[in-house]
């Protein structure tokens, strides 16, 4: 990488954790998967398998939202770490758009509608700046509506 990552450490993510759930009135709070969560903090930092910072972004996220690593707040917990990896990294304007423009997205991851794939396309375009292009709106909208677009249920007439 040409830019030095710098990562978020255990005792930094209970931190953020904790701060999160006080800000968010609260939860049941507390860690379930200890070591699902050093793995993670651990791995991210692989350049092998993530060797970008938006594949570190998009693996944190995905870990965190998907891996109930924690007793609650675990979407929220995905949000937060992954802007707060944004601002440690100087990824300012990120750090301050990051939840608004993901956090239907992260939903979903934990609805199992999105898989990893599927967030980095999201996460990259997010972090280039630019729209989703044609292709990633489809695939999201499928995504979220579980393949089926349109209009379906008991108020719906054929």
């Amino acid at each position: 990488m040409s830019k030095e990552v710098i990562y978020i450490d255990y005792e930094e993510a209970l931190n953020v954790y904790g701060k999160m759930i006080d800000a968010s009135d609260g939860g049941f709070e507390g860690v379930r998967d200890e070591g699902g969560i050093r793995a993670t903090l651990d791995f991210v930092q692989n350049d092998m398998y993530y060797p970008t910072f938006v594949d570190k972004l998009t693996y944190l996220m995905y870990r965190f939202c998907s891996g109930h690593f924690f007793n609650d707040g675990n979407k929220r917990i995905a949000l937060t770490l992954g802007t707060y990896f944004l601002h440690k990294n100087n990824y300012y304007w990120h750090a301050c758009t990051c939840m608004r423009a993901l956090e239907s997205i992260i939903y979903h991851v934990a609805a199992s509608n999105i898989d990893q794939d599927l967030l980095l396309r999201i996460v990259d375009s997010f972090m280039s700046g630019k729209d989703y292009d044609e292709e990633l709106k489809i695939d999201i909208a499928n995504a979220m509506s579980k393949g089926k677009l349109g209009i379906e249920g008991e108020d719906y007439e054929r």
